[in-house]
């Protein structure tokens, strides 16, 4: 009964997200047009920005501290504060 329920699910979601509009932008050249603090918030499709299912991820474990993620998404740059880490904390 659990793979058919599994393949229900996948086939809901499947289905659900066919019909959404799809976009793609270049990011340097073309940013996203934000309303006021440059946050924005649909209750209706619940997510931050309408028809972007994105999110940032930062793996601590994989993080090298070169900063790469904050120097190519300047919306992250201030949420992400290098510091050195005690010798008794690295692998």
């Amino acid at each position: 009964m659990g793979t058919a329920s599994g393949i229900i699910k996948a086939l809901n979601s499947g289905i659900k997200h066919i019909a959404t509009k799809r976009f793609t932008f270049r990011y340097p050249e073309q940013k996203l047009k934000f309303v006021g603090d440059g946050y924005q918030y649909d209750p209706d499709s619940g997510v931050g920005i309408a028809g972007y299912k994105g999110r940032h991820i930062l793996f601590h474990d994989k993080c090298t501290g070169c900063q790469l993620c904050a120097i190519a998404c300047e919306d992250i740059a201030e949420a992400i504060a290098m510091v050195k880490v005690p010798e008794q904390w690295k692998h």
